[in-house]
């Protein structure tokens, strides 16, 4: 049996497929646009064998001041007695260090407990600092309101997440089960987009073999008498979703219990994803998708890109709705940037601000209730679909800046320009491009927010932050067959939210 707690997300799913090609020309210098800074692992640390009324353990090297750390307690018991997080000095006094740790969930089943917390941006400890006599380093435990027999704590710290608590954390999703006989823990997807963290955890009852995720990397593996922990990580690099799922191979004669927790933490931009999805392969006179599984927050931005087959402008209105039965509307005001065609192909951008209305970050299973855009046409189309992301930290106020597209046809390698855009420090540069389902090549210095494509179309979406107020002109490599093909593009800025 499987049972799931479900938390607000800040990341919802998209579909994406790899791209690669040579360019045929260098494209125009990008400037102080960069991707998300990537987040890596500096340090980690962790411990079993534990027991009374605290849990803790110390960094063997300090981590560096801003990094955020994650820290997880595992116990023999079956309900949360944590009273408190800290951190301390392992000097003389064990002085308190003073930053902020957060519970993300807490997960029980079958006489075992999991609780992870988060601090980010940690500071006033000797950055970096290492000893071989263990004096001034950082050291995080767990106050208890009652002894326990066992239990014990891992902790990781990594560079390039969010500072603010409220920005990093993203999706986070438990899970808990039982079996006698190889297991695979089911803790269901959570949204990651380009440039995140995606950190999990698993504990069991039952001391056997326990297999990783796919793709993830080794934080630690502990374990004694009676409990085992492994903790892996993973920076999401073009997907938007992941799963991690562990293998615990439970026999009859060793039958046990697991949890698991994963959770997101977005890197240290001034606007960050919130969510993002998409689809393709839609028709009629309706194209319509939903954040599903995990909706917006209240005040983010939502930038709306709709592709179709067509030569002209359809598009009579753009709206939010839920997607309960029937649809009910929302009313958030969606207004067109940039329309652009050619070659029968057509594509058109818009946005909303500071939208409301709507359950802030509901997630739900089932789909009821999740913020959906759509855009309702003039007359049918054959083939089309919808790229929508939603992003927090912009402006409320003058949110839009420059924006600019283009147009063009080509055969072979060929370079999509929408033109250059002056974009000011702190502000999101996106861009998008549209063609057929060929290969292509991104911008140098943006990042992948989605790919999306079908038998007729393929559209992109990059994004980028900048660094200081400078010139943007994103260009695409396509790699057309033999055939002259058409392609279009768009680039836009969102400005930051004041500080």
């Amino acid at each position: 049996m499987v049972k799931q707690t479900v938390f607000a997300a800040l990341l919802a799913a998209a579909c994406y497929d790899s791209t690669s090609s040579e360019r045929a020309a260098p494209a125009v210098p990008m400037f102080d646009v960069v991707a998300p800074p990537n987040v890596v692992l500096d340090q980690k640390n962790g411990s079993f064998s534990e027991s009374g009324t605290k849990l803790g353990m110390g960094f063997s090297t300090n981590p560096h001041h801003g990094d955020a750390i994650i820290a997880t307690f595992f116990w023999v018991g079956s309900s949360n007695t944590i009273t408190s997080v800290t951190d301390h000095l392992s000097a003389a006094g064990y002085p308190l260090v003073g930053n902020t740790y957060t519970l993300v969930d807490y997960v029980t089943q079958g006489g075992i407990s999991m609780a992870t917390y988060v601090a980010t941006n940690v500071q006033n400890f000797p950055d970096g600092y290492t000893s071989p006599n263990g004096d001034s380093l950082l050291v995080v435990h767990a106050t208890l309101s009652d002894s326990v027999t066992d239990g014990g704590a891992m902790l990781s710290a990594y560079t390039g997440v969010h500072a603010v608590y409220a920005r990093a954390l993203g999706a986070h999703r438990s899970a808990s089960g039982s079996g006698s006989s190889t297991t695979l823990t089911d803790g269901a997807a959570i949204g990651a987009c380009s440039g995140a963290l995606a950190y999990g955890v698993t504990m069991s009852s039952g001391l056997v073999s326990v297999e990783a995720p796919a793709g993830f990397t080794n934080v630690s593996t502990m374990s004694d008498a009676a409990i085992k922990g492994d903790g892996e990580y993973f920076v999401q690099g073009g997907a938007t979703n992941v799963r991690p799922q562990w293998t615990w191979f439970y026999t009859g004669e060793t039958p046990g219990t697991w949890l698991s927790t994963a959770l997101v933490l977005n890197p240290a931009t001034s606007i960050t994803f919130d969510q993002c999805i998409g689809t393709f392969s839609e028709s009629g006179s309706l194209l319509i998708k939903g954040f599903n599984p995990t909706n917006p927050h209240n005040g983010d931005a939502i930038v709306a890109t709709f592709f179709w087959l067509g030569s002209t402008n359809i598009i009579d209105s753009v709206t939010d709705v839920m997607t309960t039965s029937p649809y009910s509307r929302v009313g958030n005001t969606y207004t067109l940037v940039d329309y652009v065609t050619a070659g029968g192909i057509s594509m058109a951008t818009y946005v909303a601000t500071n939208v409301h209305g709507f359950p802030d970050g509901y997630q739900a299973l089932a789909q009821d209730s999740i913020l959906a855009v759509r855009a309702d046409l003039s007359e049918p189309v054959t083939d089309g679909g919808v790229m929508l992301s939603a992003w927090s930290g912009v402006s409320t106020a003058q949110v839009l800046g420059a924006h600019s597209s283009g147009s063009g046809s080509g055969t072979g390698q060929t370079i999509a320009d929408p033109g250059a855009i002056t974009v000011e420090t702190g502000s999101l540069a996106y861009g998008v491009t549209l063609s057929g389902p060929f290969s292509l090549e991104p911008p140098a210095g943006f990042a992948t927010l989605m790919s999306l494509s079908d038998n007729s179309l393929r559209g992109v979406g990059q994004f980028g932050a900048q660094a200081s107020t400078g010139s943007v002109e994103p260009q695409w490599t396509w790699v057309f067959d033999g055939s002259p093909r058409s392609w279009l593009a768009t680039v836009l800025a969102l400005k930051p939210a004041g500080p």
